[in-house]
C-alpha cells in the first residue's frame, strides 16, 4: 500500500512538473516600423515553434511586437519596459546599435534573456544578451584566409564607415605584420552616390585587387560604377565582405571576366532553406543573414527553454522596469542557450564558453556566367577549402579567355625570345620569335585567345622601389595590364 502511494506521489510531482510552464509564452520582438519583413519571419518563427510539439509540446509561443524608431532609444526604453509588463520571457531586436545597447541595459537589470541577429562590433558580450551573428574577430580572419589564399601581396580597402576597419580587423594586422612589404591602401566611401571619383584614384594606382567593405544596398551601385570606368576587367579581383551578396542581383557582371567573390551563412540550395521559403509563400524569394537568424533565434530561444523546463520548475512573471523584482530564471535560461546546440537556416548554431558564435561555417561564393555559385568553404580550423574541380576550374578559365585579346609583356632573352630577322619590315607580334613565342601561339589555338606582345621599354625583370611604392620594369608592366588593355580597345 505504502508503495503504491508513493508511486502516485511521485506520478502526480512529474505531472506538476510537466505542467510548469503557462499555456502561453510571451515573448517580445522590437522591430523598425517600416521592416515588415522581419516582422513576418519573427512570427514564421514563432508559428514553426508551435506546429513542432516536439519543442514545447504543451505550450505555445506569441510574438508580443513593438515598433521603434532606430533613433529614438527612449520610447524603445518604453515599450521594452511595456513588454516586461506583459510577462515576456525574451526580448528579440531591434537592429539598430543606437537603441540596442539601451535595451540591452533594462534586459540586464531585469535579468531577461536579449537576444540579437545584428553584426555588432564590441568584442564582449553582456551577461544577458545571445547574438546569433557570428563574432566579428572570427568573421574577419575568413576574409584574411582568403586574401592569402589568393596569394594577394598588394589590395585596397574601400570601406563604408569605422565599423568596417573592425570587421577587417585581421587584413589591418596584416598590413603591419607579414604583408607590411607589399601596398596596402585604405579608402573610405563619400556620403553620396557617385563613387566614380573614388574609383579613378584607385584605377590611376593600377591596383587591381580590391577588397569592399559597405552596406549590403550599396553593393551594386559601387560595382555598376566600377564597371563604368573600366574596373571590371578580367585583371580585376573584388572580394565582397557582406554576407548577404546572395541577395544581390549580380547578372550585369556575369559575363564580364571579373572575379568577385564574397561568403555567405545560408545555403539556399539546402533542404531547409527550401522548405522554410516555400513555406513563407511567394513574399520570401530571397532570406537574408539578419532574417534566418531572426528564425533561428526563436527556434534556438524555444529548444533553450524546453531543457530549462526539464530541469527546473520555471515561474514566467510580469515585471516592472520601476521596481527592483528581476526574474530568477533569466541567467539560467541564457546559459542553456549558450550551450544548446541546434540545426538551422544559418547552419549548426552553438557558442563557445564566452557566449560567442565562433565555430561555423561559411560558403565561398564566385560570380560566373551561372550567376553565384558556391566554390567552396571556410571555418575557424581548417580555413578556406576550395571544392571546385579542376574540370571546373579549367572550363571556367578557357570561357573566360575566349575570343580574349590578352597583351603579354616581354623582355629579348635568346633563345626564348629574339627580333625575327627579315629584310621586310616587320610589325605587331612578326617582329619575335623564340620558344616561348612558339609557346604563346599554340596555347592562344588551344583556348581560343588573341593576344599582342609588348616589349618592357627599360629591359629590366623588375624591382620595387620602397621610396616611391611602385615596381618598375616588367613587373612594372605587369601592375599596369589594365591601362595596356584599355590603350589597346582604343586603338
Amino acid at each position: 500500500m505504502m508503495d503504491v502511494r508513493v508511486r502516485v506521489l511521485l506520478l502526480c510531482c512529474l505531472a506538476g512538473h510537466a505542467s510548469a510552464l503557462p499555456d502561453t509564452i510571451r515573448i517580445g520582438g522590437l522591430f523598425h516600423p517600416n521592416d515588415v519583413y522581419q516582422e513576418n519571419v519573427f512570427k514564421h518563427a514563432i508559428h514553426d515553434v508551435n506546429s513542432n510539439r516536439h519543442i514545447l509540446s504543451r505550450s505555445n509561443l506569441s510574438g508580443q511586437i513593438e515598433k521603434v524608431s532606430p533613433q529614438d532609444s527612449f520610447h524603445a526604453s518604453k515599450r521594452v519596459c511595456s513588454l516586461l509588463r506583459l510577462g515576456v520571457a525574451a526580448v528579440f531586436g531591434p537592429q539598430s546599435a543606437q537603441i540596442s545597447s539601451h535595451v540591452q541595459s533594462i534586459c540586464d537589470t531585469m535579468e531577461i534573456p536579449h537576444l540579437e541577429t545584428r553584426w555588432d562590433y564590441k568584442l564582449r558580450r553582456e551577461s544577458c544578451l545571445v547574438n546569433l551573428y557570428p563574432h566579428p574577430t572570427v568573421l574577419s580572419k575568413a576574409y584574411l584566409d582568403l586574401v592569402k589564399k589568393w596569394g594577394w601581396k598588394s589590395f585596397t580597402i574601400i570601406y563604408e564607415s569605422n565599423e568596417g576597419l573592425v570587421r577587417l580587423q585581421e587584413l589591418l594586422k596584416a598590413r603591419n605584420a607579414a604583408l607590411s612589404a607589399y601596398p596596402i591602401t585604405i579608402r573610405q566611401l563619400g556620403s553620396g552616390r557617385d563613387h566614380r571619383p573614388l574609383l579613378k584614384q584607385i584605377k590611376n594606382s593600377a591596383e587591381s585587387h580590391i577588397v569592399l567593405d559597405c552596406s549590403t544596398d550599396k553593393i551594386y551601385d559601387v560595382l555598376k560604377q566600377a564597371q563604368q570606368i573600366g574596373m571590371m576587367s578580367d585583371y580585376h579581383s573584388y572580394l565582397i565582405t557582406s554576407l548577404d551578396l546572395h541577395t544581390i542581383d549580380l547578372d550585369e557582371f556575369k559575363y564580364g571576366g571579373t572575379n568577385i567573390t564574397g561568403f555567405r551563412l545560408i545555403n539556399p540550395d539546402t533542404p531547409m532553406v527550401q522548405r522554410v521559403l516555400k513555406q513563407w509563400g511567394e513574399n520570401f524569394t530571397v532570406m537574408s543573414t539578419e532574417t534566418a537568424l531572426i528564425y533561428d533565434a526563436v527556434h534556438l530561444f524555444a529548444r533553450a527553454l524546453h531543457d530549462l523546463d526539464s530541469s527546473q520548475k520555471i515561474d514566467i512573471k510580469p515585471l516592472s522596469c520601476d521596481a527592483s523584482d528581476t526574474w530568477p530564471h533569466g541567467y539560467s535560461l541564457i546559459n542553456y542557450m549558450k550551450i544548446v546546440e541546434i540545426s538551422g537556416l544559418t547552419s549548426v548554431i552553438k557558442f563557445d564558453n564566452q557566449g560567442f558564435r565562433t565555430d561555423f561555417e561559411l560558403d565561398v561564393v564566385e560570380v560566373n556566367k551561372e550567376g553565384l555559385s558556391k566554390i567552396g568553404t571556410w571555418n575557424s580550423t581548417q580555413g578556406i577549402n576550395f571544392t571546385r574541380s579542376f574540370v571546373e576550374a579549367y572550363s571556367n578559365i578557357v570561357d573566360n579567355l575566349h575570343n580574349k585579346t590578352l597583351v603579354v609583356t616581354l623582355i629579348l632573352s635568346s633563345p626564348y625570345t629574339m627580333r625575327r630577322e627579315s629584310s621586310q619590315k616587320l610589325v605587331g607580334n612578326d617582329q619575335f620569335e623564340g620558344y616561348a613565342i612558339d609557346l604563346i601561339y599554340e596555347i592562344s589555338k588551344l583556348l581560343g585567345f588573341n593576344y599582342t606582345l609588348k616589349l618592357v621599354p627599360d629591359g629590366r625583370y623588375g624591382s620595387y622601389n620602397e621610396d616611391t611604392k611602385e615596381w618598375d620594369g616588367m613587373m612594372g608592366e605587369l601592375l599596369q595590364q589594365v591601362r595596356y588593355v584599355k590603350q589597346l580597345a582604343r586603338s
